[in-house]
């Protein structure tokens, strides 16, 4: 019995590692190339902020938070920019956000399923 429990830990414990390591697109030495604060609506409602960051591989990542207006929880969140396509992860396995940057960079939208929600959300740059 004890060994079914170690193995367990073990099995947990390794998820949560993976699960952390997937959910590092910013890269250590990642400059910061553009702000970004909007609006989340639908079945949840709130503010976004998301930053994009040029890695040193010459890659965009972006990351931010999301704050529920209904109790002031916040939520983390990191992903890929690949074209002007965004795609990432809300907490370890909490949810998905994805969206689009427009050509100018002057907007950005997109949705997010998080928990049993599902929502839109648009943001513009911050100077």
């Amino acid at each position: 019995m004890k060994n079914a429990v170690r193995i367990l830990l073990v099995m947990c414990l390794g998820l949560a590692l993976a699960g952390c390591a997937s959910m590092n697109p910013v890269s250590d030495g990642s400059q910061p190339v553009g702000n970004y604060q909007g609006q989340v609506q639908g079945g949840m409602n709130g503010s976004i902020q998301l930053t994009l960051f040029q890695t040193p591989a010459g890659d965009t990542a972006f990351s931010g938070q999301l704050v529920d207006a209904a109790n002031g929880a916040v939520s983390n969140f990191e992903g890929t920019v690949i074209g002007n396509s965004l795609n990432g992860k809300i907490g370890l396995v909490l949810g998905t956000i994805d969206g689009q940057l427009s050509a100018d960079g002057s907007r950005m939208s997109g949705s997010l399923k998080f928990a049993q929600f599902n929502a839109t959300w648009s943001a513009s740059p911050q100077f």
